[in-house]
């Protein structure tokens, strides 16, 4: 018998998968519900560890890694890695959005969106498959699709037109890429 905290906790899984699903097609209601519920704070941020850890798992894999433990410490680390760069990204998307082209949210309203627009990350588990192209196929597939993910929250979350949701998209891209290679050429 499922008592009724249990039924409250597999409603809320099934809410965060059904959300996930939903992000991931894009549905513009889903990331509005999302802006407003600040319940879903928390079900964001392990969507977007979830993200990460795919990511992380299919890369150790992708470069000979196939023992459990390398795995496991890839999907650690992708974990890690995604949070990190989503509060990066979050905090650039907010400032670019906001001061340059006054959209309206608050910091956390855009995350919750923004987070869940990497739904489509767990696409990166097709690298596992060890047939030379998958693995490339896969991330071409799941950083387009979170990259088209991202750009539909920010529209959502912001209430900004498609052009102005594409140029933060790009905006905050060219100053993470940049930042990248300001830092890696150290």
């Amino acid at each position: 018998m499922i008592s009724r905290s249990d039924r409250f906790t597999l409603n809320r899984r099934w809410s965060m998968l059904d959300r996930m699903v939903k992000s991931a097609r894009l549905d513009r209601d889903t990331f509005l519900d999302l802006k407003e519920d600040s319940s879903a704070t928390r079900q964001a941020l392990v969507v977007l560890a979830l993200a990460g850890a795919s990511f992380g798992v299919g890369f150790a894999s992708l470069i000979g890694y196939r023992a459990v433990a390398p795995l496991l410490l890839g999907a650690t680390f992708g974990a890690i890695f995604s949070i990190v760069l989503g509060f990066v990204w979050l905090s650039l998307t907010f400032l670019v959005g906001t001061r340059i082209f006054h959209g309206t949210s608050d910091y956390w309203s855009l995350a919750r969106p923004t987070f869940f627009a990497t739904s489509p990350g767990l696409v990166f588990l097709i690298m596992l498959i060890p047939v030379s192209i998958v693995p490339d196929i896969a991330r071409a597939v799941g950083v387009t699709w979170i990259a088209i993910s991202t750009v539909f929250a920010i529209r959502a979350a912001l209430g900004l037109d498609s052009q102005r949701s594409f140029l933060t998209f790009i905006l905050v891209a060219l100053i993470v890429l940049i930042s990248y290679g300001l830092v890696s050429s150290v």
